[in-house]
């Protein structure tokens, strides 16, 4: 049996164990008791059922497959989606099949005692057991992402692996026999992992032997560089993208029960959110009127949902409003247009942003989505960097994904370079491909840590 197979084997039944085990500790906080034969009887082959159902759900989450296994980064998050999931499908099948019992209570409590049990095991438990390997591994792509990748992996002991070769185009080009001295190097490093672009002009040429050694041959583990790069940075690549990556990651048909869902948070947040905003108002409008005279509110034209203009209303914090500049913000600053003392506070809790509400209960902004521009601007970035109205394919939002990992909140405003908004781009297709009720949650959860770290309180979510 190869590593990886016994790597397999025992994440499985490490996973069955510790779901059983959680039945018991379940049954034992419920009832406050050790639990008995009977009830344990009566609760097993029911849970046993799940148990099945859960694995196949964990495989289904790609908790199983060889990138998470590589890239530990991510590994809390799909525990935590996948638990939540589970739950879900359990309260089906309870209520499907006559099971003879109705745990409502044991299985709430079986979410967290489970989850935390298979976290212990997964993240802490699982390394003491499996072999303490550093892989040696080998990156065949091209360009600035390969890079970073190459930076980012082997600067940080987190990741189980190593790059100590680097391969691109016009290496493989112009090498003579290259082929040949490639699979040489293979065994001579003792490469265990390849990372590749398959889609290199050169590469695709000898994919297919790369292809037989890993998948038939078993010799070394084959990584699609696109999908690494991914799970490493959360963003994706904008190397990739063709007119062929978005026929398969963007899907033009709606998930409608992540619509209704989505757009019933949208309607109750933005009520409670504008409720307590009419609450501050007055005090505002005070704090504004003593700094001087000025408009309370501004209106700006930004991009909405599929390039549809769309008209928003923010607080005022500059000493001008150019409702459709195309200019950045240090472009505004030598015009004179600076911000507010006022407006520097309330960027700083971002409670300027507060009034979109309004946009976000008629329906044409969301609580949770890529942050939309001015059109001026917006037009001039889509004329600067390719495929940039695809951000525009879902409906923009307060916050987003590219604002809570490029901190672009309160004082540090939207990107002030083509540079910094094309990282943003590559976080918002991120979110166009993988947008869900749970990134959306994990999206929220992030604003708030950012918002309440302004006021020194800190809080750590997991990756």
């Amino acid at each position: 049996m190869g590593e990886r197979s016994r790597e397999l084997a025992l994440l499985l039944i490490g996973d069955a164990v510790f779901f059983m085990i959680s039945l018991w500790v379940t049954l034992a906080v419920r009832y406050m008791e050790w639990p008995s034969a009977d009830n344990l009887r009566i609760h097993f082959h029911p849970f046993l059922i799940l148990t099945i159902v859960w694995v196949v759900v964990y495989f289904i989450a790609g908790l199983y497959d060889k990138h998470t296994n590589f890239l530990k980064s991510r590994l809390v998050s799909r525990i935590i989606n996948a638990q939540v999931l589970n739950i879900i499908i359990a309260a089906l099948l309870f209520t499907i099949i006559p099971f003879g019992i109705a745990p409502k209570t044991n299985l709430v409590i079986y979410l967290l005692v489970s989850s935390g049990l298979v976290l212990w095991w997964r993240v802490k438990l699982f390394p003491k057991f499996s072999r303490k390997r550093t892989h040696r591994a080998l990156l065949i792509a091209d360009g600035n992402e390969a890079h970073e990748l190459v930076e980012e992996v082997n600067n940080n002991q987190r990741y189980n692996y190593v790059f100590v070769r680097m391969v691109d185009d016009y290496t493989a080009m112009h090498t003579p026999d290259f082929e040949k001295k490639l699979l040489q190097v293979i065994k001579d490093e003792h490469i265990t992992i390849i990372v590749a672009n398959p889609r290199s002009t050169y590469i695709e040429t000898f994919l297919p032997e790369l292809f037989d050694l890993a998948f038939l041959k078993f010799e070394f583990t084959f990584l699609d560089f696109y999908k690494v790069y991914e799970d490493t940075f959360d963003r994706v690549p904008l190397s990739a993208l063709r007119y062929d990556w978005f026929l398969e990651h963007v899907s033009q048909s709606r998930n409608t029960m992540y619509v209704i869902t989505k757009r019933i948070i949208d309607v109750v947040g933005s009520v409670c959110i504008g409720m307590i905003f009419l609450l501050l108002l007055p005090f505002i409008y005070v704090a504004m009127r003593i700094e001087g005279k000025g408009d309370i509110f501004i209106i700006q034209e930004r991009f909405g949902q599929y390039n549809k203009p769309v008209t928003v209303y923010k607080l005022r914090t500059m000493t001008s409003n150019f409702s459709a500049s195309s200019t950045w913000r240090t472009e505004d600053e030598k015009l004179g247009n600076v911000p507010t003392k006022v407006g520097t506070f309330l960027r700083k809790i971002s409670l300027d942003e507060v009034p979109q509400v309004w946009n976000i209960f008629k329906g044409n902004m969301s609580l949770i989505g890529p942050r939309n521009d001015i059109a001026g601007l917006g037009h001039r970035l889509a004329e600067e960097i390719p495929y940039y109205n695809l951000r525009n394919f879902v409906k923009p939002g307060v916050s987003g994904w590219a604002q809570t990992h490029q901190h672009y909140m309160g004082n540090n405003m939207s990107p002030q370079s083509l540079e910094e908004t094309r990282m943003r781009l590559a976080y918002d297709l991120y979110y166009v491909k993988n947008r869900s009720i749970l990134l959306d949650i994990e999206i929220a959860l992030r604003t708030i840590k950012t918002v309440l770290s302004r006021f020194g309180v800190t809080i750590k979510l997991p990756r």
